[in-house]
């Protein structure tokens, strides 16, 4: 479990360095991927860059939690519930966006990525309870 925790924090840093030194090419890229399925609209473009602060700083906040918890799951286990939350609304928001607002594949694409996240965290809640159980028995 801390290996897959120092693997997401290494990913969410990367996905983090991306979302800020280059917000369109990022989208855009998604937006190729998109076509190779067909039927996707393009990401709209944004000029506002307080989206892209605000990303950067989710995917900062969660790298140094998914740190924090590879140090010691059993002991960081409620963490694991803290991820799972953000990443939960990060994928219902872009499933809503996605239904609602336009049929992009960054949308999409964020929404099935963060749900899967939100199993991959809660699986180790689950696997956690039992070194839990191990190190302080009844």
């Amino acid at each position: 479990m801390a290996r897959t925790m120092r693997a997401l924090a290494l990913t969410f840093a990367v996905v983090g360095v991306l979302f800020v030194a280059w917000p369109d090419g990022t989208l855009h890229r998604l937006d190729q991927v998109g076509n190779w399925f067909g039927g996707f609209a393009h990401a709209p473009k944004s000029h506002e860059k307080l989206w892209v602060a605000l990303a950067f700083a989710y995917m900062i906040v969660i790298t140094g939690i998914a740190l924090v918890i590879s140090t010691d799951v059993a002991r960081h286990r409620p963490m694991l519930l803290v991820l799972a939350a953000g990443k939960a609304a990060s994928s219902l928001s872009a499933g809503a966006f996605y239904l609602a607002d336009a049929h992009v594949f960054a949308y999409l694409a964020n929404f099935v990525v963060d749900l899967s996240l939100v199993g991959v965290a809660l699986g180790c809640w689950v696997l956690s309870a039992r070194v839990v159980e191990v190190l302080a028995p009844d």
